[in-house]
């Protein structure tokens, strides 16, 4: 079938070379089109991106035919069909691709990786989206950069490298979380949830996984959000949650069948046939797999038909029909012979080339060799003089290079020292304020408080005696009882705000929930909070200084924001903890750090640096601010 296309595009190729035309307006507005379909209309972007490319033809090597090739390539991945997308690309991106212009460079660079991670054929995939990656960093394409780290995260995950997959997609996850288009966010969400369900993290996977659906069926991108539904339906699979799963997986086969994607029909017919196994609907499980039968013969997909012969004669042997278990399991065993057959021809293929290449490779070393020894012999002289001239100057450079390597460890011990006396002096500020803290508010409430309501007790005990007629006299001072009782209750207020005993008994969640409660009472400004894997204590310092933290960057909004909305989240991962608090306020210039002295934030930044934490603020004026804290735990 893809050998027909290629011959197809190829045909086309040739009748429009043949025309002489090369339509950049027409091409273009083909593009475009395909690049809106894509999430919409799968089969009408590949039949437009193929048009483009076909006109592309006639334009030989200019941005119009890379245009087509990149929105072509980027179908087939949606369909699946990467052997399609190296046909197209292998003659055009080469090696490294460095004949091609910088502007399509890094994307083809990327085609071609994920198509090799999709053949998982690792290393070559790995190269190219590596090679990708650095092209976008040079342009400071940060989505396209977003995207290639989450193959970089595939590759890996391939190989069973969690920490290193892990690694690659929490750098993804920083800097798609800085982007305004949340669609990065949520590919990355997704590739996060099938690792983790890979190494049977099923809680970790689930919550990924609905955070990208979330973010897609925000977005409309029902050409992603099928995967979605799948994998969340594989999921619930496996927590024994078959009501979850079907509801999920009913909604990806309905999209699937939308699409023609026949890879992802049968994927899902294969789940829910499992979901009514659960359920024991064995009437429905025969529907699914018989669905899925029908699938497979219409792709001639002999590695899944495999699959589902091991599902029928499970099936049929747990119904009690073992007679048709067996022909089952005996037509599973003939398809095994089948295929090792053909997987051994190729692996025989694959051997011969590769000894083929390698007696190439030593042929071609022993001539290099031989001329290599041809001229050593003619330069055998004046190579003793260079040698000596070189090992003469080793020596100096090394000495040098002692001296200067001694001057900068010298240099790196001075700074270190100094970094640690600041880091001291910090932390010795902030817990004497933290202890002046908890000093003035002890005697706020335990002095002035106690005396003050001493004072109001005594006033209340002789008011009668006082003023015993004089009417305008009484409510004078009742009024000064109800002042002194105001009192009172402000210190009282101030001496909580100081140290709330929330903080020191139950702990940061507990202390911000009470402290957005005590702000909810304002109609102008609604504080969406949302507290995320955080039910045990951290270490009191920390807890105090991020409370304190909270506080100031939900003080600055309500003081100099004129916001409406305060979004205020904590999330704990398994190594660290995430704050974010974002508004939709008037926002300032945050690259102007001159800014940050009359909102505070240099105290809350010196803060974060004191729990080594990092702190990243994102605003401009009229879009709001979004800060976003990570602390170590």
């Amino acid at each position: 079938m893809e050998k027909c296309l290629v011959f197809l595009l190829c045909l086309a190729t040739f009748l429009a070379a043949a025309s002489g035309g090369c339509d950049t307006v027409k091409i273009k507005a083909l593009t475009d089109k395909a690049g809106r379909e894509m999430k919409t209309e799968l089969r009408q972007a590949h039949t437009d991106a193929a048009n483009a490319y076909s006109l592309a033809q006639a334009c030989g090597k200019t941005p119009a035919f890379y245009a087509a090739l990149a929105v072509l390539t980027r179908v087939y991945y949606f369909e699946d069909k990467p052997d399609s997308s190296l046909a197209l690309l292998k003659p055009v991106v080469g090696n490294n691709g460095e004949t091609l212009p910088q502007k399509f460079r890094g994307t083809l660079l990327h085609r071609m990786g994920s198509a090799y991670i999709m053949l998982q054929d690792l290393e070559p995939g790995l190269k190219y989206t590596l090679l990708a990656l650095k092209e976008f960093e040079l342009i400071n394409d940060t989505v396209s950069a977003a995207n290639a780290l989450v193959n970089i995260a595939n590759c890996y995950q391939q190989q069973n490298n969690f920490k290193q997959a892990d690694k690659a997609l929490r750098n993804a996850e920083k800097t798609a979380a800085q982007l305004p288009n949340k669609t990065t966010l949520g590919n990355v969400y997704n590739t996060m949830g099938i690792l983790y369900a890979e190494h049977s993290q099923l809680d970790s996977a689930e919550k990924f996984f609905l955070l990208s659906t979330g973010i897609r069926e925000k977005l409309g991108d029902e050409t992603s959000i099928v995967w979605n539904y799948n994998n969340l339906g594989g999921i619930y699979l496996l927590k024994r949650e078959p009501k979850k799963a079907e509801g999920f997986l009913l909604k990806a086969l309905k999209l699937f069948e939308q699409s023609g994607n026949y890879d992802g029909q049968s994927s899902v017919a294969n789940n829910l046939a499992e979901v009514n196994m659960q359920i024991k609907n064995y009437k429905e499980t025969l529907k699914y797999y018989t669905y899925s039968r029908k699938i497979y013969s219409l792709t001639n997909d002999k590695d899944n038909l495999e699959n589902l012969y091991n599902n029928l004669s499970n099936y049929y042997d747990i119904t009690g029909d073992l007679k048709t278990a067996f022909r089952y399991s005996d037509s599973l065993i003939v398809l095994k012979d089948t295929l090792y057959g053909q997987r051994l021809d190729r692996s025989m293929a694959e051997m011969q080339t590769k000894f083929d290449l390698e007696k190439r490779d030593i042929e071609l070393l022993k001539n290099k060799a031989e001329l290599r020894l041809k001229q050593e012999e003619s330069k055998q002289k004046s190579t003793v003089i260079i040698l000596i001239i070189v090992g003469f100057a080793f020596v100096i450079l090394l000495l040098l290079l002692m001296v200067w390597h001694r001057q900068q460890k010298m240099k790196m011990a001075a700074e270190a020292e100094l970094a640690r006396q600041k880091e001291i002096r910090a932390k010795a500020i902030i817990e004497a304020e933290e202890k002046e803290r908890i000093r003035i508010a002890k005697d706020l409430h335990d002095g002035v408080g106690q005396i003050l309501s001493a004072a109001k007790m005594n006033l209340s005990s002789v008011q009668e005696k006082l003023l015993p007629g004089d009417e305008s006299d009484r409510t004078a001072f009742k009024n000064a009882l109800d002042l002194l009782d105001e009192s009172v209750k402000e210190v009282r207020a101030v001496s909580h705000n100081m140290m709330p005993h929330t903080l020191l008994k139950l702990g940061l969640a507990s202390a911000v929930r009470e402290f957005v409660t005590k702000l909810q009472g304002s109609p102008s400004l609604k504080i969406n909070l949302e507290i995320v894997g955080l039910e045990g204590r951290l270490e009191p310092e920390k807890e105090s200084v991020l409370y304190r933290v909270i506080q100031e960057l939900v003080a600055n909004v309500v003081k100099h924001a004129k916001a409406s909305v305060i979004g205020l989240q904590l999330i704990r991962h398994e190594k660290e903890l995430t704050i974010v608090v974002e508004d939709n306020g008037v926002g300032f210039d945050a690259s102007r750090k001159d800014s940050y002295e009359g909102i505070g934030l240099k105290n809350i930044i010196s803060r974060i640096e004191f729990v080594n934490g990092s702190i990243n603020i994102d605003s401009s004026p009229g879009k709001g601010a979004t800060v976003i804290i990570e602390i170590p735990v």
